[in-house]
């Protein structure tokens, strides 16, 4: 499936990289990411590779289902876990 701008973003935005991280690892231009984020139209190219990009970093974008709208996941220990700790005074 083709993912939309937002499922883009939210899944630049679940792994933690920046823009300039994105565009590097898609090798199109950081303007484009930015363009994406925006909703500002850009090639189907560019957005396919900013797609690739997104899954070989292990995240996976889902179809619409009878039952459930389209989503995004990404693989386990992907997204970093952020824990609480416990202070002892």
């Amino acid at each position: 499936m083709q993912a939309s701008y937002d499922f883009l973003r939210a899944a630049r935005a679940l792994l933690d990289i920046t823009p300039a991280q994105l565009a590097e690892k898609a090798k199109v231009s950081k303007r484009s990411i930015v363009r994406i984020e925006a909703r500002e139209p850009v090639g189907l190219e560019i957005s396919l590779r900013v797609q690739k990009a997104l899954e070989e970093l292990g995240v996976e974008f889902l179809p619409e289902t009878k039952s459930h709208g389209p989503s995004i996941r990404v693989g386990k220990n992907v997204v970093k876990k952020i824990g609480f700790q416990i202070r002892e005074d």
